[in-house]
């Protein structure tokens, strides 16, 4: 299997992300604790060393002169070969890399990027995504308003063109976030609930603690959310329900 180390397109004030003839050299450096970095775990130390017939445990004077040389041409690494491997082990926590498109790696001037991975990981994403957009389609204007507001977002006094919107945008950016906040949560009649009746002083809500008059119902909206839903605590729930209604 092969990777490829490229140069990531950040602070291009030239218009460059690496001048033609210029390169970087990353070398082992010391961690916050002392100890010298070189990607490798002792169980690495001891597999690749045998392959390559060198010391290659951390303190090792192999790791003095070590170094690789990044330019602005793609680095190719073969996984199949044990030097390859190492240079990629110690790439790939290093931190002036990141492991791939999804590192979000402030110090990272270079990535790692596994072809087959990256695809891997995009397919799951535009699956995710699909699935989102086709659960979207299926809400009436007054399940999107609803949803709007589980996810944060006062929708009662805005158009339903703008609600359509609101909340096309939010699944096109975060559809996870719909999915599990709408689509996958058993609970969302109650919490739509209980937003509902703090945004018309039906319940109080000071910081996370939930009352309702002097009751104390809940210290998190979840808490409050189950709270409601016990068979036990119908009558109150019944109770709030009446008063939204009644403004």
């Amino acid at each position: 299997m092969k990777v490829v180390v490229k140069t990531l397109n950040r602070n291009m004030w030239a218009g460059v992300s690496q001048y033609k003839n210029c390169s970087t050299w990353l070398a082992p450096y010391l961690t916050r604790t002392g100890r010298r970095y070189t990607g490798l775990t002792e169980e690495d130390e001891k597999r690749l060393g045998e392959k390559l017939r060198m010391d290659l445990s951390v303190n090792s004077p192999f790791w003095i002169p070590f170094h690789i040389k990044l330019g602005a041409k793609d680095l190719i690494l073969d996984l199949d070969d044990p030097y390859d491997e190492l240079r990629y082990l110690f790439l790939r926590s290093h931190k002036r890399v990141a492991n791939g498109l999804a590192d979000r790696k402030a110090t990272a001037n270079y990535v790692i990027i596994n072809e087959e991975s990256e695809a891997k990981e995009t397919n799951v994403r535009n699956k995710i995504r699909r699935q989102a957009l086709r659960e979207l389609d299926k809400l009436t204007t007054s399940e999107m308003r609803r949803c709007l507001r589980i996810l944060g977002n006062k929708a009662d006094d805005i158009s339903s063109e703008i609600v359509e919107q609101k909340l096309s945008e939010i699944v096109e950016n975060d559809p996870t976030v719909f999915l599990e906040k709408w689509v996958n949560n058993t609970m969302k009649d109650t919490e739509y609930l209980v937003q509902e009746a703090v945004a018309k002083n039906v319940l109080r809500r000071n910081k996370n603690v939930y009352k309702y008059g002097t009751d104390i119902i809940g210290h998190t909206l979840e808490e409050t959310v189950v709270y409601l839903d016990k068979p036990e605590n119908q009558d109150l729930k019944f109770a709030i329900t009446k008063e939204i209604s009644s403004k």
